[in-house]
């Protein structure tokens, strides 16, 4: 009854402009109240599927023409992760604009403004920032984990991860070599064998469905040491051969058909045969290299053949 009551309040432009100078006088100053108007509060999380949302919704322009939103929450007891909520709106509130007809890449997006009015009996003691619920963390910054190249310190030739995403980058042969090799002196730094183990089998599949002449994609290799020395092995027979520059060109031009047979071979030989006969239908209807990476990436992260056919068929 009480927020009913107070919607019906705060549904009137004018009573939010008195709210606006009051409670923001930071932005009143910049508003133009003309546009002010109210917003539909409707949201769906995309991955718990559940309608969450905020009390009320305004937006108005700036004199000039920037975009604000004042989300509005009804409050009468004291929540002490209140401001976890309001993150969590806002955030949804974000996902929905960028999903939006109207939302192009590169527009700029609207800023925030959170008001919750409390009408409890007692004073307000939660926290008003979401980093004040945290003793020593910030749940509002995402650290970067990027290839840099060009790195000669220690410590990137260290970073085991980094040097991973180095490999799914675009790479010549000869670059790959060159990376292969630093992965490799990254990998026996830190003695794990089971490690060693399992990089060296997801290298040596990955390398199977690059867009590389076959001679550089010997297959079956069990240690990130083998992989390194078939590699070069290829290289150096490639070298031999006089094709080098043939290499740079068939990357370019790509194999997509040569990929989806590496596909069907490196399928078989994880999930069997069965699988294999299964989705063979199934890869017949990529047409583009990026569905090929679609199913590349499903092969490398599914555990079993009924979900690797799962993913393949959302896909396709």
């Amino acid at each position: 009854m009480h927020d009913a009551f107070l919607k019906s309040v705060f549904a009137d432009r004018r009573m939010v402009e008195i709210l606006i100078r009051r409670h923001s006088p930071e932005w009143a100053i910049e508003i133009d109240f003309s546009t002010l108007r109210e917003e539909p509060t409707g949201l769906v999380s995309k991955k718990t599927f559940q309608r969450r949302h905020p009390d009320m919704i305004w937006s108005a322009d700036t004199v000039n023409g920037e975009s604000v939103l004042f989300l509005l929450e009804f409050q009468r007891r004291v929540e002490q992760l209140m401001a976890l909520r309001t993150t969590t709106y806002s955030a949804l509130t974000l996902e929905g604009i960028v999903a939006g007809p109207n939302f192009r890449p590169g527009d700029s997006l609207p800023e925030f403004v959170y008001l919750v009015l409390y009408h409890g009996d007692s004073l307000w003691t939660a926290p008003t920032h979401v980093t004040d619920l945290f003793q020593r963390s910030d749940p509002g910054r995402y650290r970067l984990v990027q290839w840099r190249e060009g790195r000669g310190d220690d410590r990137s030739r260290d970073d085991l991860a980094a040097l991973v995403l180095g490999l799914a980058r675009n790479l010549s042969p000869e670059d790959m070599a060159g990376q292969l090799s630093a992965l490799w002196r990254s990998i026996e730094k830190h003695g794990d064998p089971g490690l060693a183990g399992l990089m060296g089998q997801s290298v040596d599949t990955m390398l199977e469905l690059r867009d590389y002449p076959a001679r550089l994609m010997k297959g079956g290799a069990k240690t990130m040491a083998e992989v390194v020395d078939r590699f070069r092995q290829g290289m150096d027979e490639l070298v031999r051969r006089g094709v080098r520059q043939g290499i740079e060109q068939g990357i370019r031009q790509g194999r997509q058909q040569g990929r989806a047979m590496l596909l069907r071979r490196q399928i078989q030989r994880k999930f069997g045969e069965e699988t294999e006969t299964r989705v063979t239908g199934l890869l017949g209807k990529l047409t583009s290299p990026e569905g090929i990476d679609k199913v590349t990436d499903a092969l490398l992260e599914c555990a079993t053949g009924d979900e690797f056919i799962e993913r393949v068929r959302m896909g396709s």
